[in-house]
């Protein structure tokens, strides 16, 4: 699959700040939680293993495999194709995959990160070299 366009304009919402944040300047940022020190995505809201209700934010290495993959047809004809990653850190997060010939289970993956013109620095997963 070769690189596409962005298929829409990213926005933050009140829980995303830091997420995008870090991804503005080059860093993946995920769930942690500190008394059991188990790492979830970006939208986890509290730690379902010891029961705390806070995560904090913390930067995750951008290594992932890719688990599954679908590709969306987008009005006018192009496609983007969407991934479901396990990050290196163990949870698995949603993004979209670039610069991927041969999109497979298991696929070593890395983010890198898009910075548009409108709308929010976002990271896509690409082929690890």
């Amino acid at each position: 699959m070769s690189a596409v366009e962005d298929p829409g304009v990213v926005r933050r919402d009140g829980r995303s700040g830091p997420f995008f944040d870090g991804a503005a300047e080059d860093r993946l940022m995920i769930r942690r939680c500190v008394p059991c020190d188990r790492w979830y995505a970006p939208d986890a809201g509290g730690c379902p293993a010891c029961g705390a209700a806070e995560l904090t934010w913390a930067e995750a290495s951008g290594r992932a495999t890719l688990v599954s993959w679908a590709v969306a047809h987008l009005p006018g004809g192009e496609t983007a194709p969407l991934a479901l990653v396990e990050l290196a850190e163990g949870p698995w997060m949603y993004g979209r995959l670039d610069r991927v010939t041969a999109p497979r289970e298991g696929l070593p993956l890395r983010a890198r990160f898009v910075h548009p013109d409108e709308g929010e620095s976002h990271p896509v997963f690409e082929e690890q070299d």
